[in-house]
């Protein structure tokens, strides 16, 4: 893919590309605390260890981005599934970072500019009552 076509994204694809890197850097946070507990435990068992430790368990307390885009809306054509024409379109916003690359390339005005702020805080889970 060129990189012109990587840069511009739609702007859900950014903020779940986002969270996804939040869960998997969670999970691997998760793993290493998984790991190092069972290592105290086997320790703890062969008497390497004096006493019963347990390991770290991390977590993001919340994530924050901050983002200068230029932003377009472009219309993706939505069809009839049976006459194949087209019943209207639907509004895509696309994403591309501001960077002086792309103010010179695109020959865009930084002055019309927009701030994203992006914040993904953990949820507690929803309690069940009997």
């Amino acid at each position: 893919m060129p990189t012109d076509e990587w840069l511009a994204r739609p702007l859900s694809e950014f903020v779940r590309s986002v969270a996804f890197a939040v869960a998997e850097g969670q999970e691997e946070l998760d793993r290493r605390s998984m790991a190092t507990q069972r290592a105290l435990e086997r320790d703890a068992e062969n008497g390497d260890l004096a006493y019963d430790l347990d390991a770290s368990w991390l977590r993001f307390a919340d994530v924050e981005a901050d983002l200068e885009l230029t932003l377009s809306i472009e219309g993706e054509e939505i069809r009839d599934p049976e006459t194949n024409a087209v019943r209207g379109y639907k509004p895509v916003v696309s994403a591309l970072p501001l960077s002086r690359r792309a103010v010179d390339e695109y020959d865009i005005d930084a002055e019309i500019a927009s701030e994203v702020r992006l914040k993904i805080a953990p949820v507690p889970p929803a309690t069940r009552r009997p």
